[in-house]
């Protein structure tokens, strides 16, 4: 039964999925984040993240370099938040 069940919810995950990436075409926000690359108002995109926060990442990211991995977006917005946007974010290398 079990498996029944994980079936059932596959195409409602996939919906909410392709809705999440619709809604993302239509506000110009990027899914996922690049946090390396995003301005304040991509990082804004993100859920909890507000002006102070999307300023602190930008600063912090100019301030130390490029964020090595998701993870270590802890440094700015705590462990938590930070295992929270994990599934939101990439990090792609800064080209110099």
């Amino acid at each position: 039964m079990a498996r029944k069940g994980l079936w059932l919810g596959l195409p409602f995950l996939c919906m909410m999925a392709a809705g999440a990436w619709a809604q993302a075409a239509e506000t110009g926000c990027p899914v996922p984040v690049d946090i390396n690359h995003a301005d304040v108002a991509q990082l804004r995109c993100l859920h909890s993240i507000g002006e102070k926060r999307a300023a602190a990442m930008v600063a912090f990211r100019e301030a130390h370099g490029p964020f090595p991995g998701p993870a270590s977006l802890a440094a700015v917005v705590g462990p938590k938040m930070a295992q929270a946007l994990r599934e939101r974010v990439v990090v792609t290398p800064i080209s110099r």
